[in-house]
């Protein structure tokens, strides 16, 4: 608990983080960066051909869920930082290990901590490695914002396959048209859900995601750790955990009763999240990251 204190700390005290350098006039405009400002690195794999969901990049901007135009290269080079040493930890230990390195559990102590931003971004930062393919998993089945938000709340998702053990992992695979990102929906409500998720099931199904693909990393979005019950239970499945602390406002305390929950053993790092570094007071990056762009209810919970 201390290591993860001073890590704070020593975040918090690192002060503003270099502005990115400005490529010309700022214009008020809800297109995505351009692909010449941000350029996508072509995988050495043969892209799989077929159809693919689209997703509304703008749509997912105005949900919090992607950063707006002029924060999207700055919020880049943050999850380029926070990615790096994911996938060192699932290179080094490799996917046919027990461990599950290649599982990432991303949460938070309780709700608006902006975990869902951090595991969206996370997954498309990750998507843009050449030797890697990532796959989004949502696993917050109580409140399933990405599955809402990514227009995949009527399809099956993960609870579906944990109940209906005939069904393959394949049946409830969204390919989308966001970088190749593959989605693996929540699935519908169910009444037993933390049962399931604490299931034999559960646990086949996430050592096939670990072990099927090698190149592929699974990045999990979790519910809160404080506020459900399911959170501990997808916790005890993965190698990996991102706990996303809210700069200002998640207490020490809150930090210490989230990580009882957790497994010490486990590859627990921290994103710093929702900190203020520019000197026009922008709200964003310096520790790592942020989400919600302005004062409306978003989906980055």
């Amino acid at each position: 608990m201390s290591k993860i204190h001073e890590a704070l700390k020593k975040l918090q005290k690192q002060g503003p983080a270099p502005k990115a350098q400005a490529t010309g006039k700022s214009v008020a405009t809800n297109k995505r960066v351009p692909k010449t400002v941000i350029p996508i690195a072509r995988k050495k794999k043969i892209e799989i051909s077929g159809d693919k969901h689209h997703l509304d990049e703008d749509k997912l901007t105005h949900r919090g869920l992607l950063a707006p135009l002029d924060q999207a290269i700055p919020v880049a080079d943050e999850f380029r930082r926070i990615k790096r040493p994911l996938i060192d930890n699932a290179i080094k230990h490799g996917s046919h290990q027990e461990d599950h390195m290649n599982l990432i559990m991303v949460a938070s102590a309780l709700p608006g901590a902006g975990k869902t931003f951090c595991s969206v971004n996370l997954a498309a930062s990750i998507s843009l490695e050449r030797e890697l393919n990532v796959m989004l998993v949502d696993a917050d089945v109580a409140k399933p914002h990405i599955s809402t938000a990514f227009g995949l709340a009527d399809r099956p998702g993960l609870i579906d396959l944990l109940e209906d053990e005939s069904m393959s992992i394949d049946e409830v695979l969204v390919r989308t048209d966001l970088n190749d990102i593959v989605v693996m929906p929540a699935g519908r409500k169910h009444s037993q859900s933390t049962e399931l998720l604490a299931s034999e099931r559960m646990e086949q199904v996430m050592d096939e995601l670990a072990t099927r693909y090698p190149d592929r990393l699974i990045v999990l979005d979790s519910p809160p750790l404080l506020a459900t019950s399911e959170a501990p239970a997808v916790a005890r499945q993965v190698g990996q955990i991102a706990l996303v602390v809210e700069s200002g406002k998640t207490t020490n305390q809150e930090i210490h009763d989230a990580m009882e929950l957790l497994d010490p053993d486990k590859a627990i790092n921290v994103i710093l999240n929702k900190s203020v570094y520019s000197q026009a007071g922008g709200y964003y990056g310096g520790g790592y990251g942020h989400y919600g762009f302005n004062d409306e209810k978003t989906d980055a919970d």
